[in-house]
């Protein structure tokens, strides 16, 4: 613990201090930005928004601004602290709005207890926010302060110690329950604590269908009755029960949920073992629950356990609710998170906790698989699709219920969430929905690896394409049991193929004057690696993909020999490369090592293909350490050469070279020095070597934040696309992707 105080002092005090700043939006490199930025420009918009104020929305920040008030009665689990020791909690708050919605936070922490003075102060700002959250403001004034504040202004206010603790739980709460086989109408809860976020939990779960009258509420006074009158106010009263139970042991019996945000090690294992069977057990008291992990273990096998902490499986973290749901609050700019926005935050949770999870999410948490069940049953904070699905379904619910101000495309808005994750899911996301329009036949040759056939299931339930899994039947499907899927895919064991005969022939008649026997024809048919570019061959499937446990030339070489190259053309390979908002194609980085002159031709003429089967016009410079004949060389002149010969095969492209790299890029070095180049701002870049092209993706890509999407085989006859060796899940749904496009092209 003590590590841990001094870690996070040095945390909050080195470089600049705290964890925020304030970054320009516009470009401010010249007088004339500084001129419309403010004085004189300024006026305009000031104008346009005094005649209409909606269009703050479109003018300002308004509209992606929220504000955290606080005034530091309840921090966390220490107390009222004041509203300046509050601060680093706000500040906090602050990042993870940005980090995980990119939402923008002014924190804002008001030295006042007086619950009208809060009110007045957050009705004042509202013109400059798209929405409020409150935090850590003690109950019960926090109530009164949300309730009669929303009712003043027309932007949303959210209490996130109520309702984020409430939508959370509710999401584990619901596939709790169908993990355990019970009706939602007919459990029993019983809840410790009667603050605010306890009642915001009690009525979500009324309103998630829960009956009023199978709750019983405790407090530090024991149990919630009518007729009580000790310690007593009108929120605990909606919840008083018709009991005889006075206190928590009492009320715990048959119990089949428990809800703790109270204080540490408040439940006992007797109390657990008195609870009706498979029961669950969220023990949320911050930073010790009511109860450990060990503890409830120690008392029955049979319970679902869930706490604030992330050391413990099923982690209620309100970094799952707050930020998507103020995300899809101010998209559709709301004048309110009413409980049908709550509840579809809810249930877009536990969705998405029976989806397979990335990659990147099993590895952020050390873990070897995360599958629904017991120990998982709410979705990880660091999984990159809550966004993707809990703000669209808030966004939804707002405009059914009449208070968004505008209406979106939710096929078009999911779009614009993936390009606040980056140009590389955004562009993805747009490639998936053109593969979508025409779902082609996938062969996969590496069927019984587990991140192939979760990468198949993806493409297949999502619509993009039909998979093949090659492998042995029954290890294949005993692989689809073990990671949990109800999937059926289609499977072949090019061992025992009836196909195998007729695939040996033909490549029998392709290879036999290269030394190929039909006897060994019909071995090679026998492997993956040949079976499945010959079905792409034979018009069996519509593309190959494989790569994962074998490196590039094992895939490439039996593909050569099975499908072979486009006339005229010699096979490359191409990354997509995402710098900030441009997109570049990077090549050749894969295939052939010292191009001559003739395949650094083919190669462009690959990329530009490439480029267009994309909707990108190429804009082809040919790169070099020289600009345009100011250093003699051969290498020079054999990119000279490979330029000339593309403008015969392709008059009509953009391309121009040699040049170095900073020039392609440049419009304003291009037009400051060579104005006569056919080509300005280029976006496919053929580098002289794969060296150079290796180089320079990877470089860009872990010191200037670039993302790279690829390698994307191009110049073959018919779509092979090779995996970089051990892909994850995502990257091969992004080659499954690509491999549809590229078969929809042919």
């Amino acid at each position: 613990m003590e590590n841990l105080k001094q870690d996070s002092l040095d945390y909050h005090a080195q470089g600049r201090p705290g964890k925020l700043k304030i970054v320009a939006t516009k470009p401010m490199e010249t007088q004339r930005d500084l001129s419309l930025a403010y004085s004189p420009g300024v006026a305009y918009p000031v104008l346009a928004i005094a005649e209409n104020p909606e269009l703050a929305f479109d003018y300002t920040a308004k509209g992606n601004l929220v504000a955290v008030i606080s005034n530091g009665t309840a921090i966390l689990g220490l107390g009222d602290r004041g509203p300046l020791a509050a601060k680093p909690v706000m500040e906090g708050k602050a990042v993870l709005f940005k980090r995980f919605a990119d939402v923008d936070v002014f924190d804002i922490e008001v030295n006042s207890k007086d619950p009208d003075e809060i009110i007045r102060f957050g009705e004042m700002i509202a013109p400059t926010f798209g929405g409020i959250n409150l935090e850590d403001i003690k109950a019960p004034e926090c109530f009164y302060i949300e309730t009669e504040l929303q009712k003043r202004v027309d932007i949303p206010v959210f209490h996130d110690d109520q309702h984020g603790t409430a939508i959370i739980s509710g999401a584990g709460l619901l596939n709790a329950l169908e993990l355990v086989g019970k009706p939602i109408d007919q459990i029993k809860v019983v809840m410790n604590g009667a603050g605010a976020a306890s009642i915001a939990t009690a009525d979500l779960y009324v309103a998630l269908g829960v009956r009023k009258e199978n709750i019983i509420m405790c407090d530090t006074k024991g149990v919630i009755y009518k007729g009580r009158t000790v310690g007593m106010n009108e929120y605990k009263e909606k919840y008083a029960s018709d009991t005889p139970a006075r206190t928590l042991e009492e009320a715990m019996v048959d119990a089949d949920v428990f809800i703790g945000l109270s204080v540490a090690n408040c439940v006992t294992r007797e109390m657990v073992r008195s609870m009706a069977r498979d029961p669950i057990i969220f023990a949320m008291a911050n930073p010790d629950p009511e109860i450990t992990y060990e503890e409830v273990q120690a008392a029955r096998s049979d319970v679902i356990f869930g706490t604030g902490r992330s050391d413990y499986p099923n982690q209620v973290n309100n970094v799952l609710g707050f930020p998507f749901i103020f995300r899809g609050a101010l998209d559709v700019r709301a004048r309110k998170v009413n409980m049908e926005m709550k509840l579809a935050a809810t249930r877009a949770l536990a969705a998405l906790a029976k989806e397979d999870a990335p990659d990147s999410v099993i590895r952020a948490y050390g873990l070897n698989e995360l599958r629904f069940g017991r120990e998982y049953i709410i979705p990880k904070p660091l999984d990159p699709r809550v966004m993707l699905w809990v703000a669209p379904a808030v966004a939804k619910a707002a405009m059914e219920t009449g208070v968004a101000r505008r209406h979106l495309d939710l096929d078009e808005y999911i779009n614009m969430l993936k390009a606040r994750q980056g140009k590389g899911a955004q562009t993805m996301h747009m490639l998936e929905q053109k593969a979508r329009k025409a779902p082609k036949r996938l062969v996969f040759g590496e069927g019984r690896e587990p991140r192939v056939i979760r990468a198949a299931h993806e493409v297949e339930v999502n619509g993009v394409a039909k998979p093949i899994l090659l492998g042995h039947v029954e290890e294949v499907r005993r692989q689809i049991r073990e990671l949990g899927l109800n999937w059926e895919p289609e499977i072949i064991d090019p061992i025992d193929s009836p196909k195998q005969g007729e695939y040996a022939e033909r490549f029998y008649q392709k290879r036999q004057r290269k030394g190929v026997t039909l006897t060994r024809a019909r071995e090679l048919m026998r492997q993956k690696m040949y079976y499945g570019p010959m079905m792409v061959e034979m018009g069996d499937a519509d593309a190959f993909i494989a790569g994962l446990a074998y490196n590039y030339p094992e895939v490439l070489r039996p593909a050569l020999q099975c499908v072979g190259a486009q006339d005229g053309r010699w096979v490359s390979g191409v990354y997509m490369m995402l710098v900030q908002d441009r997109m570049f194609f990077f090549t050749d980085a894969t295939v052939i090592i010292d191009p001559t002159a003739e395949q650094l031709a083919a190669i462009a003429l690959n990329a530009a293909d490439l480029a267009e089967r994309f909707g990108v016009k190429p804009r082809i410079a040919m790169l070099s350490f020289s600009n345009f004949g100011s250093t003699p060389h051969p290498s020079q002149k054999k990119v000279q050469q490979a330029t000339e010969l593309v403008r015969q095969q392709r008059p009509d492209l953009e391309i121009d070279g040699e040049m170095q790299a900073d020039v392609a890029v440049s419009p304003a070095l291009m037009k400051q020095h060579y104005p006569f180049s056919r080509v300005s701002d280029a976006n496919v870049l053929v580098f002289p070597d794969l060296a150079s092209a290796n180089t320079s993706y990877k470089l860009l890509s872990q010191l200037g934040g670039a993302e790279a999407i690829g390698p994307i085989l191009v110049g073959m006859a018919k779509p092979i696309h090779v995996l970089a060796t051990g892909a994850e899940v995502r990257d091969i749904v992004n080659v499954a992707t690509i491999a549809v496009i590229d078969a929809q092209s042919r």
